[in-house]
């Protein structure tokens, strides 16, 4: 089962998609929680969030994810809201502890908003030697993570 999603999200990723794209779809579609809208709503994510380098689009698109996903299970928008921030505390820690950051800049080794640098990485591989580790991972923690 999560063999395949983190299969599905590889190709995915290995396609026209980016990170955060990848692992929400992986992770939607998995759990019978995909929606026509998904692509286009993580599409900026990637990069770390818009090419920030801040928090990894693999991991945001994992939260967005869990956030989907926990709305099966709560109408109430508090319980929801502490149920998304507990999921998603759990698998930032679980994610830390393998790949040891959250943040692209970190995880790449290079400024994603050194569009000089961005280009060379494109250019060398960077994002399809480093990035499915955590496009994989991303997947993996996240149906973990809904199955508790």
């Amino acid at each position: 089962m999560k063999n395949d999603a983190v299969a599905k999200a590889r190709t995915y990723f290995s396609g026209k998609y980016n990170c955060s794209q990848s692992v929400m779809k992986a992770v939607l579609s998995e759990t019978k929680m995909d929606f026509d809208q998904v692509i286009p709503l993580s599409a900026g994510f990637g990069g770390g969030l818009a090419h920030e380098g801040s928090v990894c689009g693999a991991v945001s698109g994992a939260i967005a994810a869990l956030g989907v996903l926990n709305s099966r299970q709560f109408d109430d928008v508090v319980k929801h809201k502490d149920a998304t921030y507990a999921a998603s505390e759990e698998f930032i820690r679980r994610f830390k502890r393998i790949h040891g950051s959250i943040l692209c800049n970190d995880l790449t080794g290079f400024d994603m908003t050194n569009l000089k640098a961005r280009n060379m990485a494109m250019k060398d591989g960077i994002f399809e030697r480093v990035c499915p580790s955590f496009v994989e991972s991303a997947v993996r923690i996240a149906l973990e993570v809904s199955e508790k």
